[in-house]
């Protein structure tokens, strides 16, 4: 299917005024939003003379391509390191020490103290619920206790998630290398289970306060980038998708989504709190922490034909289209599809690589 737009010729003879007027009444210019990209395209109505349009300055001309097109965009994000996450005492007492805003804590290390004793750090999955000790059941919990002993070096047989002569020897032998007192039993509130080791964000507690309650906000110690979406960029922004990094600093690297969080903005709109991994561990230990560009990449066409958005016009009989820049003026409608990198994929009847439009302005 094509468009054309009709030439009026004959009639009287005008002046050249005339024909400018008639010119500047036949050509109006419109705006078009499409997909995800501005696409400034114009709307040709009839009238326009082609005496006019050949007096007009020589055209600029784009040829129809058959390309690979990728839609992506790119957001403002920051290196960080990631949302904090409270930790909540359950021992009671005093809080008698407390960490440092930035300190890093690791396995089997003084999270805080609470009557002059410390309360450790272990990782696992399974918070401590119940006492532990000589007789108690097998458990997630004995697990964790476990295989935190055996991380530290503390010999505790076989790892199993049973509370066994050698777990208690092990913990007794743990409590002595912390100044605690060896009774080879472990209370709910004697440790802070976490799923890593941790950087101190925020210290909320109080020296001289309770114990029980929220005492400091912890992240993780790897950096991570942080970016934020509107609702309708979900797209982009799938779990375990990759993206490209472009640091402060000039460097490139990669990383992948590792969550999507909704919240709502100033205008109640959704938004999107987008969390990414660095895809070298390593660089995420060392990188700086502040702004970066984040490219989301989302559908693509392999093969696509496609020219520049500023080469469509929006037709009189609606939707958009192209003009051939050879022969008489003629416009060819066509259907859009990818917007990618300032071009959109056509299609259409008469539309062909190597076919030459011209450009809309």
């Amino acid at each position: 299917m094509s468009a054309a737009a009709t030439s009026q010729g004959g009639g009287p003879v005008r002046t050249r005024r005339e024909r400018r007027q008639r010119w500047l009444l036949g050509s109006v210019a419109a705006v078009a939003v499409l997909g995800t990209g501005g696409v400034t395209a114009y709307t040709r109505l009839q009238g326009v003379s082609a005496e006019s349009t050949q007096q007009a300055t020589p055209r600029r001309t784009v040829t129809v391509a058959r390309t690979d097109l990728v839609e992506r965009i790119l957001v403002d994000g920051t290196v960080g390191y990631g949302p904090s996450s409270p930790v909540t005492g359950r021992r009671a007492g005093t809080i008698t020490w407390l960490p440092s805003p930035g300190a890093l804590v690791r396995r089997g290390e003084r999270l805080y103290a609470v009557d002059a004793e410390p309360v450790p750090l272990l990782v696992g999955n399974t918070p401590m619920y119940r006492d532990l000790g000589a007789g108690v059941s097998s458990g997630p919990d004995v697990l964790v206790l476990e295989r935190n002993l055996d991380a530290l070096g503390y010999d505790v047989g076989t790892v199993d998630g049973r509370f066994r002569s050698g777990t208690r020897q092990a913990l007794k032998e743990w409590q002595r290398e912390l100044g605690l007192p060896e009774t080879g039993r472990l209370a709910p509130g004697d440790v802070v289970v976490l799923p890593g080791e941790v950087r101190v964000d925020k210290v909320t507690g109080q020296l001289g306060g309770s114990a029980q309650g929220e005492v400091l906000d912890v992240t993780g110690v790897g950096r991570l980038v942080t970016a934020g979406l509107a609702e309708a960029q979900r797209r982009f922004a799938r779990p375990d998708a990759k993206v490209r990094l472009d640091l402060a600093d000039g460097r490139s690297t990669t990383g992948t989504v590792r969550s999507v969080a909704v919240g709502a903005g100033e205008d109640d709109r959704s938004t999107l709190t987008v969390t990414i991994d660095f895809t070298d561990s390593a660089l995420a230990t060392r990188v700086d922490t502040g702004p970066v560009t984040v490219r989301f990449d989302g559908a693509s066409r392999a093969g696509a034909l496609a020219l520049p958005i500023e080469a469509l016009v929006a037709l009189r009989e609606g939707g958009y289209g192209i003009e051939a820049a050879e022969g008489e003026q003629r416009y060819h409608a066509v259907d859009l599809g990818l917007f990618a990198d300032g071009m959109v994929e056509v299609s259409g009847d008469g539309v062909a690589e190597g076919l030459t439009v011209v450009v809309a302005g």
